[in-house]
């Protein structure tokens, strides 16, 4: 009895270590694919499985790792894409910063989304802080930025989001004339928003006005210089003419008459 006994316990024991062992062996792949599910779900797509074998279980786990292989290429191309949309859009930032043209972006509702430098400089008041924020609301922060939000809005009213002409606008300094361009983005939402890009022209009209003046008094001196030379040979002449044939008192009033026209 204690012989079959033990027999039978050692019988049992083995019976359930191997139920155990095999349990184990069933369920790691599926352990493993729960795990390596969890860390795909956290952004972790190196994830690798050991190929348990090439049954089914086997199949899948090649499947799992092929797809976190494609994850992962996907991810790294992705990455590299939003670094160079960043570098671009740093690289823009610069541009814009440096211009001496004012570049505003708005919406339809006159939202502010960008600014640089330059546009808070010619309109006063400092547009980038203001990003976000409806331009109705600011236009008081500078002195020339309610003249150029009414005109802006006279623009857009009539159903205008393309025009290039001048602006002239008025402060405490006297008149100031902007020539601004504006354009829809190229954006296929429902709201593009719209580039407006603008430049205080006011000092280069003043050069090309002065320019002009300048021309027309070099043409109005060249115009009165024509005619004095030959007035000049002719008195000269008239001079050496008569001068000989005239007593002293005649003489002496056509040499005084006559240096006065020469000089």
């Amino acid at each position: 009895i204690m012989t079959l006994t033990l027999v039978l316990v050692i019988t049992m024991l083995a019976a359930v270590y191997g139920a155990v062992w095999s349990a184990q062996r069933l369920t790691r792949p599926v352990k493993d694919l729960i795990a390596g599910t969890r860390a795909v779900g956290k952004g972790d797509f190196g994830t690798r499985l050991p190929l348990p074998s090439r049954d089914e279980m086997g199949f899948l786990v090649h499947s799992f790792n092929d797809m976190t292989k494609r994850l992962r290429r996907t991810s790294e191309e992705a990455a590299l894409g939003r670094q160079a949309v960043e570098r671009e859009r740093e690289r823009l930032a610069v541009i814009l910063s440096r211009l001496s043209s004012g570049v505003l972006v708005v919406d339809a509702q006159l939202r502010l989304r960008s600014a640089n430098q330059s546009a808070g400089a010619i309109l006063g008041g400092d547009l980038a802080a203001m990003v976000g924020q409806n331009l109705t609301a600011v236009a008081g922060a500078g002195p020339l930025l309610g003249e150029f939000l009414t005109a802006l809005r006279t623009h857009l009213g009539a159903g205008r989001r393309e025009w290039r002409e001048q602006l002239a606008l008025k402060d405490e300094a006297g008149n100031r004339v902007l020539l601004w361009t504006c354009t829809p983005l190229p954006d296929e939402s429902d709201d593009p928003g719209l580039v407006i890009v603008f430049e205080d022209v006011t000092a280069l009209l003043t050069a090309q006005r002065n320019a002009a003046w300048g021309e027309v008094a070099r043409r109005l001196a060249h115009e009165i210089k024509n005619p004095l030379t030959p007035i000049q040979l002719s008195t000269e002449q008239l001079r050496r003419k008569l001068l000989p044939g005239l007593d002293t008192e005649h003489a002496r009033l056509l040499e005084r008459g006559t240096q006065t026209f020469v000089q």
